[in-house]
């Protein structure tokens, strides 16, 4: 099997590949190496997370714990089936956050899932971009 050369792409001063984000190798293993269903996977996901960030949003500036709890478990398990760990970890904080009514710590973790859905998003259209190619 032929190795391809991984594209670089830079966000905000910080070059990253898609192994440093997701996890590759169990995604396609999970989808059995099935690239265009996990074509259609990434298109599906990168038109819907908005929504679910702009749900975690209101849920949080409403206090309204069962509506962040919900959107935010959506989300981590979107992020745990494209291996995206350390997203997936925040959304899950998030998700705690929701379940036990408590919203000391959210705003913080919200902030820092935007900025690793921002890797994500980045990741997920570069990994497109090779398996189109």
């Amino acid at each position: 099997m032929q190795q391809k050369d991984h594209k670089i792409i830079t966000i905000e001063k910080e070059k990253i590949t898609v192994e440093e984000v997701l996890d590759r190798g169990a995604l396609l293993a999970r989808l059995n190496q099935d690239v265009e269903l996990l074509q259609e996977l990434i298109a599906f996901f990168l038109e819907d997370y908005h929504r679910l960030m702009h749900e975690i949003e209101s849920a949080i500036a409403g206090q309204d714990a069962p509506g962040l709890r919900k959107a935010a478990h959506t989300l981590k398990g979107s992020l745990g089936n494209f291996g995206a760990q350390e997203a997936a970890n925040l959304a899950y904080q998030l998700e705690m956050g929701g379940f036990r009514s408590d919203f000391s710590t959210v705003e913080s973790a919200f902030a820092a899932l935007a900025a690793e859905l921002n890797r994500v998003d980045q990741a997920l259209r570069l990994l497109t971009e090779e398996l189109s190619s």
